[in-house]
């Protein structure tokens, strides 16, 4: 065979593996259907991938009326694995996918306060090599690690730039790092990117290719899917909605500016306004919450003490909501995405917060779009900045990996 019909045929079969990835298990028939090819090309196609054990049986197709059951295929779990790692300034997470996108192993722990950058670079390392152990054998498999850090990011080089909510993490060079240490191809990006990357491929934006996914945590950022792509800029720093300004002659924000949306809304600021309330005497069910010592505030106690109709967490949740809402609809009205997902640990299963940001979204978004606006709150859990970070690796497996491996393939 020459080589360019072996290139030919290798690209079907990436093809093949690209729509197994997105539909599941699929049979011949739908293979062709989906792909526009023959069966008997489909046939050959899928034989050889099973040859491989790139693809594996996965049970018998539903009849739908007359005709012989026919064979589902699936990829094979085991073909490869991808591990993500999310990087919080308290918590660090890490899951590992298969080949399907499967978590086959998950582990949380909490981010160590580091005396120095060689030491929060260790702890990284350490809590990688975990789960390569975990995964015994199949660690010949692990395709790459992808990063979310909480941080301004410089995906291109794979460096923290700068990142207020992890000591000793200005310009990390996480990627040269953990590629020297473990031996694996490295992708480092914002935890808020991944999260979007999360929400398109098992989320929220399943079935969305333009959305915006905003993360309200201690901080604020987005993730921008354009056309199923993730949009990073030129220079690497698109979605910081958090650093906005709104407000003039504003608090001085964590990025150097003032006025930040990050500090009128972010979980940090609602908490550090409440404390301010309750250390001026300002009487909320808040203090009972907090057992009288308004340094142990935390917005979930506001968002509960507001659930139970508390005037005061009330009055903070509609402040927060509302500058949400009003910079959310500045980033529609420029962007024009069909949904907004609200996600990170302020947003995940608020709702009474996700009503008041609706609220202003409709008032504030271009008449000629629709009302109510699309905005939901994330169906993912905390994993999903790990999660998406994972995904980037497998993303880039099904794009170039599987090709360079079946042409090996195919030459041997």
């Amino acid at each position: 065979m020459r080589v360019t019909d072996r290139e030919n045929t290798v690209e079907q079969q990436v093809s093949l593996l690209r729509l197994l990835r997105k539909h599941g298990p699929q049979t011949v028939r739908q293979l062709s259907d989906k792909s526009g090819h023959s069966l008997s090309l489909i046939r050959q196609l899928t034989q050889e991938l099973a040859d491989n054990n790139h693809i594996s049986p996965y049970g018998i197709a539903p009849l739908n009326g007359a005709g012989r059951p026919s064979q589902l295929w699936s990829i094979t779990p085991e073909n490869c694995y991808a591990i993500g790692l999310d990087v919080g300034g308290t918590t660090t997470r890490l899951v590992v996918l298969d080949a399907v996108g499967k978590v086959v192993f998950s582990r949380t722990t909490p981010t160590i306060h580091p005396t120095s950058s060689m030491a929060l670079l260790n702890h990284l390392t350490q809590t990688v090599q975990t789960a390569l152990q975990a995964l015994d054998s199949g660690r010949v498999s692990v395709r790459g690690l992808g990063v979310a850090f909480s941080a301004f990011v410089d995906f291109q080089h794979g460096q923290s730039l700068q990142a207020p909510n992890i000591a000793y993490a200005e310009s990390l060079p996480i990627q040269d790092h953990l590629v020297a240490a473990l031996g694996l191809p490295v992708l480092v990006d914002d935890s808020s990117r991944t999260m979007a990357v999360a929400e398109m491929r098992y989320g929220a934006a399943r079935h969305s290719e333009s959305f915006l996914c905003i993360n309200v945590g201690a901080g604020i950022g987005s993730g921008i899917m354009i056309g199923g792509q993730l949009y990073r800029g030129p220079w690497g720093l698109a979605g910081e909605i958090g650093h906005i300004p709104l407000l003039l002659n504003g608090t001085r924000c964590r990025c150097g500016g003032t006025g930040c949306l990050e500090t009128l809304a972010s979980g940090s600021a609602i908490a550090a306004r409440a404390r301010y309330l309750l250390e001026h005497r300002t009487y909320s069910r808040l203090s009972e919450l907090c057992g009288g010592d308004p340094t142990k505030i935390t917005t979930q106690m506001v968002t509960n003490a507001a659930l139970e109709g508390d005037d005061l967490a009330l009055s903070l949740l509609d402040e927060a909501g509302t500058w949400l809402g009003l910079a959310i609809a500045t980033a529609v009205n420029l962007m024009s995405p069909d949904l907004v997902v609200l996600t990170g640990g302020v947003m995940r299963g608020n709702t009474l917060l996700l009503s008041i940001i609706q609220r202003e979204l409709n008032h504030y978004t271009l008449t000629q779009l629709p009302r109510p606006f699309p905005l939901v709150l994330t169906e993912l859990d905390e994993m999903q900045g790990a999660l998406g970070a994972a995904t980037l690796i497998l993303d880039t497996e099904y794009e170039h990996g599987f090709m360079q491996r079946l042409m090996q393939v195919g030459t041997s």
